[in-house]
């Protein structure tokens, strides 16, 4: 064999990695496509600005009072995001996917949770994923142990709903 032949295997093998490395980022990139919510795909430069305000508002939260249950976490919460946003706030809007907790700007579902037992956990996943078809979709949690937060993150993974942040307070 000649060293002509044996000087093409290492950019055949270079031509490979490369196929491979493009297949791979294509397939990643359908996947990351496929978990974007109707909302995203349609407006994806509005779902970032609410989502981006929203994220601000929501680290500089600071809760006083102690919340005696969801509806008033979730009322606070709607309250504070109405006055320091310009995007229409809902409550616990009838849609055709359910009611999310709060929805933002017609773009941005909040499902809220208060210290959630398993059946609710479970529920809020299931509604977290029918949402997510439609908005953007976080879990926000109040007054919720560690071990609860990281059984519902540990789902949303093995379910592929990974893009679905959960934020806790």
């Amino acid at each position: 064999m000649s060293d002509d032949n044996n000087s093409h295997i290492p950019k055949l093998i270079l031509a490979g990695v490369i196929g491979v490395l493009a297949g791979s980022w294509w397939k990643s990139a359908k996947i990351a496509e496929s978990k974007k919510s109707r909302a995203e795909r349609d407006d994806p430069d509005f779902v970032n600005e609410v989502c981006s305000k929203t994220n601000e508002l929501l680290n500089e939260l600071e809760i006083l009072d102690e919340m005696e249950n969801e509806d008033d976490f979730r009322d606070v919460l709607a309250e504070y995001l109405t006055k320091y946003t310009d995007f229409e706030i809902e409550v616990t809007p009838d849609t055709l996917l359910g009611q999310p907790d709060i929805l933002i700007g017609g773009v941005l579902a909040l499902e809220v949770k208060y210290n959630p037992k398993k059946s609710e956990m479970d529920r809020c996943i299931g509604q977290c994923a029918g949402y997510s078809r439609e908005w953007a979709t976080w879990i926000i949690l109040y007054d919720t142990p560690p071990s609860r937060i990281n059984y519902i993150s540990e789902v949303l993974v093995d379910k592929g709903l990974d893009n679905i942040p959960i934020i806790s307070f």
